[in-house]
């Protein structure tokens, strides 16, 4: 075996995870402990130049051996953080949600590998994707290049009532919220911006319609929408008051545009902005008793209709079981 040979075989080695003693590697290839010295320094030098190869060649003091250690930007408590994100949010089907880990374990070295494996085998073992599994990790990239080009699109979109409809559309925005993908796209036949959800999206072609001329105040700005509404529709902006009894952080971190403008004995009155859409009365009303709407009135109003609608299909029920 050459020079070129015994370099690549402890080089294979080490990146299956083996630990490497000076002394059993000399006594393997018959060279001199001197000379394996020099080929882990080579290595060692070889490897640091490599960008893609995110690990660097590290001396276990304690078995006096060599090995891979992994040496990305990210430590094994950052990989079990994102880890724990992607297993509870279950948008990606089993097999991209095993690659996508598999891809951040390969980040660390092999002993935390294991930890951080050990920790999470539960949860990815009873992993449950959502009922539509068609994979999402490519598509969410293709859309974003869309995105990046800015092209005018012809799509045929399946809709929530199993009927499929022709839109052209000049994407905008995508992001995720509760288990999905969404784009905002605004819409040239309507000349207004709506939001599709990404899974429904079943083909697209890229239109010989013109891109729309949207003046600075019609553009979607997604940063500054996001921090205003609670479900990934558009709607009417609304300046919200409400008297919330129970801990303010709840409505903040709800509402990044949230301000706390009075502590009374009752609670806090808190001010903040967001969009009419079902979702926020959906979570006005999952708060229950501890919290009032106090402005503007037509929302007042409509919570009110949603309470009154709940309480007679109760009713409904009540007769039906007598």
């Amino acid at each position: 075996m050459n020079d070129q040979e015994r370099l690549l075989t402890i080089f294979l080695r080490l990146q299956s995870g083996a630990h490497l003693a000076k002394a059993q590697l000399a006594d393997e290839f018959g060279v001199s402990e001197k000379t394996i010295q020099r080929d882990f320094s080579l290595l060692s030098g070889f490897i640091e130049t490599q960008p893609m190869v995110a690990a660097e060649l590290a001396y276990d003091t304690r078995h006096h051996t060599r090995y891979l250690k992994g040496k990305s930007l990210f430590n094994k408590k950052d990989i079990l953080v994102i880890s724990k994100i992607l297993l509870e949010n279950r948008s990606l089907n089993k097999e991209e949600n095993k690659s996508l880990l598999d891809s951040l374990l390969a980040l660390i070295s092999k002993d935390e590998q294991k930890e951080v494996s050990s920790i999470i085998a539960s949860e990815l073992l009873n992993y449950a994707p959502l009922s539509d599994t068609q994979n999402r990790i490519d598509k969410v990239w293709e859309w974003s290049e869309l995105i990046r080009k800015e092209l005018v699109l012809d799509i045929d979109y399946q809709s929530p009532y199993n009927t499929k409809k022709r839109h052209t559309i000049f994407p905008v925005s995508l992001y995720y919220d509760t288990h999905y993908f969404y784009i905002v796209a605004y819409n040239l036949l309507f000349d207004s911006y709506m939001t599709l959800k990404l899974d429904r999206i079943l083909s697209w072609v890229e239109s010989k319609k013109e891109k729309p001329s949207l003046s600075y105040g019609r553009k979607f700005r997604d940063g500054e929408i996001r921090n205003k509404r609670v479900d990934p529709f558009i709607g009417k902006e609304l300046n919200i008051r409400v008297l919330f009894f129970n801990d303010p952080t709840i409505i903040v971190d709800q509402f990044p545009t949230a301000k706390i403008i009075e502590k009374t004995s009752n609670g806090n009155i808190i001010e903040f902005v967001s969009q009419d859409t079902p979702g926020l009365k959906r979570w006005l009303l999952s708060q229950a008793e501890s919290l009032t709407v106090l402005s503007p009135q037509s929302l007042i109003d409509d919570v009110k209709t949603l309470i009154k609608r709940m309480q007679e299909n109760y009713i409904d029920k009540m007769f039906e079981s007598e």
